[in-house]
């Protein structure tokens, strides 16, 4: 059995894995351009404090090592200039490649898109040890009631991750640039608390071609709460809803206080539980099939206590839905799945792993 790949501390392994795929770039009369298409969790598809501060530290790294190339910010317009797009991920693996075994690693994967010929133009890969790096979510995402991976998010972590050099890269991944672009203008907009120009920015990606992505309709959303449109809010989440349970998986972020069903108070996100709940049964109410309701858990504590628990949490969310749909009831079916279904899998109870401790609705036949 062949021994695990060696792993070496965060910052080794960042310096291994950027130098690599920047040695890549031959040096040319004119700089070489390019964009920073920001770095995602390669499992989540979510932002975290981790990958923006990847995203700075690879700007930083080509200005102080690289004077022939030049990083711009990723916007419609410098992408338009731009001969190469640099993603990544980075995210927990088991290191030996057990599915069902500890994360006990970080990943690192990069890669250089050549915008000309739409393909992998190079690509890097690194292991790290597993360190206190802070890798909750960045604000946005934290702020989002609905996780999934639409098909854009999906082309993107598969572009980096399951890609060769010379690969052609996926054209859902390349269709959608131009509204990636403006939607992380949006998305700095929002973090800034500029909700209106925000606002407009999503609007404006979800008309461009295959803009309208999940992230786009979770920042319309947000936008329009933070300006007080709380009609137009409820009309957007009630899309989210649609949409998760038109593809046949919606997950939402309900959270709990540790080791109960009672929800947490003291999130933000808590006093807009009673309207996510009402456009859930209105929307689940009005299509045809059934939904199962499934509980998660993080990787805290006994698995049985964590089966037990998640699955009376699915159990809170049907009586809650039924109050009010109770036509609904009898097409809802409760799961607990403990931990099985972990996407960020460390044992910690924080809001790295809110994610770990989502609920979701998944379309069920009704036989």
């Amino acid at each position: 059995m062949p021994r695990p790949p060696q792993l070496v501390p965060l910052e080794r392994a960042f310096l291994n894995a950027a130098t690599a795929l920047f040695n890549t770039v031959p040096v040319t009369a004119e700089k070489t351009i390019i964009v920073i298409d920001p770095l995602v969790d390669g499992v989540t598809g979510i932002q975290s404090a981790a990958t923006r501060g990847f995203d700075r530290r690879i700007a930083t790294l080509v200005a102080e090592r690289y004077q022939h190339i030049e990083v711009l910010p990723f916007t419609v317009e410098n992408l338009a200039k731009a001969k190469f797009i640099f993603i990544g991920t980075f995210n927990t693996i088991n290191n030996a490649g057990q599915p069902a075994g500890p994360r006990d690693a970080f990943w690192i994967c990069f890669a250089l898109i050549d915008q000309a010929s739409k393909t992998v133009a190079a690509r890097s890969v690194a292991r790290a040890t597993i360190s206190d790096v802070d890798i909750a979510p960045a604000r946005f995402y934290a702020d989002t009631p609905v996780w999934g991976l639409d098909a854009a998010t999906t082309a993107y972590i598969e572009t980096c991750q399951r890609s060769r050099p010379g690969d052609p890269v996926s054209p859902a991944y390349m269709a959608q640039l131009p509204a990636a672009a403006r939607i992380r203008e949006a998305t700095v907009a929002y973090e800034a608390g500029d909700a209106r120009r925000a606002l407009d920015l999503y609007r404006e990606a979800r008309a461009m071609p295959e803009g309208d992505q999940l992230r786009a309709l979770n920042g319309l959303y947000l936008a329009l709460m933070a300006i007080g449109e709380r009609d137009e809010a409820a009309k957007a989440f009630s899309q989210l809803v649609s949409n998760g349970l038109n593809l046949g998986r919606l997950g939402v972020l309900f959270l709990f206080e540790v080791g109960t069903t009672n929800f947490n108070s003291q999130t933000a996100a808590a006093a807009h539980y009673a309207n996510w709940l009402n456009e859930i049964a209105t929307r689940a109410g009005s299509a045809e099939g059934c939904l199962e309701v499934v509980g998660h858990a993080s990787r805290t504590g006994l698995e049985a206590f964590n089966e037990r628990l998640s699955r009376e949490r699915a159990e809170r969310i049907i009586a809650l839905l039924s109050e009010r749909a109770p036509g609904l009831a009898a097409r809802l079916r409760p799961a607990g799945v403990g931990s099985r279904e972990v996407l960020v899998g460390l044992p910690r109870d924080d809001s790295s792993t809110d994610i770990d401790r989502r609920v979701e609705f998944r379309t069920a036949s009704c036989a």
